[in-house]
C-alpha cells in the first residue's frame, strides 16, 4: 500500500509539473551566484580577461570546472576539451554566445549542481547562449538551464545530448531551443530536456535521431523540424524516434520534415493541445 501511494504521488507530481506553463526565470537565480568565477585547473592554458575567458589546453580531453559568476564570453579553441560548470552562472549581455567552442567541445553539468548560461543583448547574427562552430555534446547528471534570448539556446553542428541530468533549453519565438545540422541521442540516456517557448524546439538542417532520452516539448511553435529538399535538395532530411519518452504540450505541431521521413516505432509520445 505504501509503494502504491507512493508510485501515485510521483504521478500526480509529474502530471502537474506537465501542465503547467514553463518559464526559466535567469535574472532572480542570479542573485545566488556571487561575484567570482573560478576555474580549475588555472594555469597557463587559461587566459582571463575582463569580459572574455579563453581555454586553450595543448591536449584533448582536457576538463576544466568552472563555477561562480561570469558576464563575457567563454571560448575553447581545442578538440574534445570538457567544460564541467559546478554551480556556475555564465552569460553574456552584449549579444554574443556565452560560451562559445572554436573546437567540438563538451559541456557537463556536475552533479548535484544548477547551472545557467545566457545571452541577452542586441546582435546583427543569430546567435545562441552555447555556440560551437563544430560539434557539441550536452551531458552529465546536474542541471543546466541555457536561455538565448538573442535568438537560440543552443547552436552546433552535430548536436549530442547523453548523461542523467536536467537541461532546460529556451530559445525565442524566432528561433529555437536547439539549431543544428544534426541531433543524436544515443541509447540508454537517462536524462530529461526541457525545450521551451521557442518557434522551433530543435530544427535541425538534416536529420534528428533520438534513441533514448526523455524530451518535454513545451510552447514551441514547432516541437521538431528539420530542412526538406525545398529547402536543400542534395541532402537528406529525416526524423526518426527509435526510442525515448516524449512529453508534447501547447505546440502547433509535433514535427516538420521530408514527406514519409518521420518515424517513431520505438518512442512513447504523450501529446496534449
Amino acid at each position: 500500500m505504501k509503494k502504491l501511494f507512493v508510485l501515485l504521488a510521483a504521478f500526480s507530481l509529474a502530471a502537474t509539473l506537465f501542465a503547467e506553463k514553463l518559464n526559466i526565470n535567469a535574472s532572480d537565480a542570479k542573485k545566488s551566484y556571487g561575484e567570482k568565477i573560478t576555474i580549475t585547473p588555472n594555469d597557463n592554458t587559461v587566459s582571463v580577461s575582463k569580459n572574455k575567458i579563453v581555454l586553450m589546453p595543448k591536449k584533448e580531453g582536457v576538463e576544466y570546472t568552472i563555477s561562480g559568476y561570469f558576464n563575457g564570453q567563454i571560448v575553447n579553441k581545442t578538440k574534445n576539451t570538457v567544460i564541467k560548470l559546478n554551480n556556475a552562472f555564465i552569460e553574456n549581455t552584449s549579444g554574443e554566445a556565452a560560451i562559445y567552442g572554436e573546437a567540438k567541445t563538451e559541456l557537463s553539468s556536475g552533479g548535484g549542481s544548477k547551472n545557467y548560461v545566457v545571452s541577452s543583448g542586441k546582435s546583427s547574427s543569430k546567435t545562441a547562449a552555447i555556440q560551437c562552430k563544430k560539434n557539441l555534446e550536452i551531458g552529465g547528471s546536474g542541471t543546466l538551464y541555457a536561455v538565448g534570448d538573442v535568438y537560440h539556446a543552443v547552436k552546433a553542428d552535430d548536436v549530442k545530448i547523453k548523461g542523467s541530468g536536467n537541461f532546460y533549453l529556451q530559445g525565442t519565438k524566432e528561433g529555437s531551443g536547439i539549431n543544428c545540422e544534426n541531433l543524436i541521442v544515443e541509447k540508454d540516456k537517462t536524462f530529461k530536456v526541457y525545450i521551451v517557448n521557442s518557434k522551433n524546439g530543435v530544427k535541425a538542417d538534416f536529420t534528428i535521431n533520438i534513441a533514448s532520452g526523455n524530451f518535454y516539448l513545451f510552447d514551441n511553435k514547432t516541437a521538431l523540424k528539420t530542412d526538406t529538399k525545398k529547402d536543400d535538395p542534395k541532402s537528406p532530411h529525416s526524423i526518426t524516434l527509435s526510442g525515448g519518452n516524449f512529453f508534447l504540450e501547447r505546440n502547433e505541431a509535433l514535427y516538420k520534415t521530408e514527406e514519409n521521413a518521420y518515424k517513431a516505432s520505438g518512442a512513447k509520445i504523450t501529446e496534449k493541445n
